[in-house]
């Protein structure tokens, strides 16, 4: 949600201004969006048909995997984009 009004913010910025740093602002925000989505994506996919018993162990090796992990990243991303977002409707 927040990145969706981030990418309004600068899209009404950009036509005021024409400014190539909104500019990359907006494609900065865009390339969020499509990280937030797809991550969504794949979660709700192995939500759906979670990996076999034998296959979990192989998959948290490659990947990392803990919930602490995936949560404190995504508190952080979070807390920077609400702080970007208050700078930008300053």
């Amino acid at each position: 949600m927040l990145l969706l009004v981030l990418l309004v913010s600068y899209i009404e910025i950009y036509g005021k201004l024409k400014s190539n740093f909104t500019l990359g602002l907006i494609i900065f925000t865009i390339a969020l969006l499509l990280q937030s989505f797809t991550r969504a994506v794949l979660l709700l996919l192995v939500i759906a048909a979670p990996p076999s018993p034998e296959v979990y162990p192989d998959i948290i090796n490659i990947l990392g995997y803990n919930p602490v992990y995936v949560i404190i990243p995504d508190a952080l991303l979070f807390i920077a984009l609400s702080i970007l977002l208050y700078f930008t409707r300053e």
